[in-house]
């Protein structure tokens, strides 16, 4: 059993590059991986969201509450991902991953989502209504069938379910130096994050249709 279950081109292609790899003497490994690395890689932004309160929602209220009403966003969410030039990638437990052409159209598809959750919310009983937090990261990222890897997608990824609150979505290093002067002016500095001995700046995104929290 692999742990990768689509059977796409640019799947097989990294199934391939790692069986050789496996074969390859350790010290040509990095040379080896230069070498493939345009081939399994394509700078992408990717979003990684994670729904509050999740444990608490299905403790609460039944799993199969909580699915009817994620069902719901993500069946809602796909045309407006798609038309802000985003793909979800996978839905994973009660998060999403997004992939986004650039950084700029991330945060746009962001809030664009974002709105769209607050309009579905309006006017429902609390416990069907529905927040995601986001993450978001550009980078070099592995794309393959069905399926996202790469540092930019693990901070993303960290920054969306253990960071970001309700409503808010934040931005690594590289995804905010990465967007167009417009953009930038809709981001702020929220924190210096640290990530075992890395310690980066982390940026917060004004969502329009829900103003970023003010923190003390």
């Amino acid at each position: 059993m692999s742990m990768f279950h689509h059977a796409g081109p640019r799947t097989r292609r990294l199934v391939s590059f790692l069986k050789r790899r496996a074969r390859g003497a350790p010290q040509h490994r990095p040379e080896l991986d230069c070498s493939t690395f345009p081939r399994l890689f394509r700078k992408s932004a990717v979003v990684f969201t994670d729904t509050a309160d999740f444990t608490v929602r299905t403790a609460r209220d039944g799993i199969l509450h909580f699915l009817m009403i994620f069902n719901r966003i993500v069946e809602a969410a796909q045309p407006v991902v798609r038309r802000s030039r985003g793909t979800i990638v996978k839905v994973e437990g009660d998060s999403l991953l997004l992939r986004y052409p650039d950084a700029a159209l991330a945060c746009r598809g962001v809030q664009a989502l974002d709105a769209l959750l607050q309009r579905i919310n309006r006017g429902k009983a609390e416990n069907e209504r529905l927040r995601f937090s986001y993450g978001i990261g550009y980078g070099d990222i592995l794309d393959i069938e069905g399926d996202l890897f790469g540092l930019e997608v693990n901070l993303a990824s960290k920054l969306g379910e253990d960071l970001a609150a309700p409503g808010e979505a934040l931005l690594t290093p590289a995804a905010a130096a990465a967007l167009d002067a417009g953009t930038l002016r809709l981001v702020a500095p929220y924190r210096i994050v640290t990530f075992g001995r890395s310690a980066i700046p982390v940026q917060c995104l004004r969502l329009t249709a829900s103003p970023r929290r003010r923190r003390s």
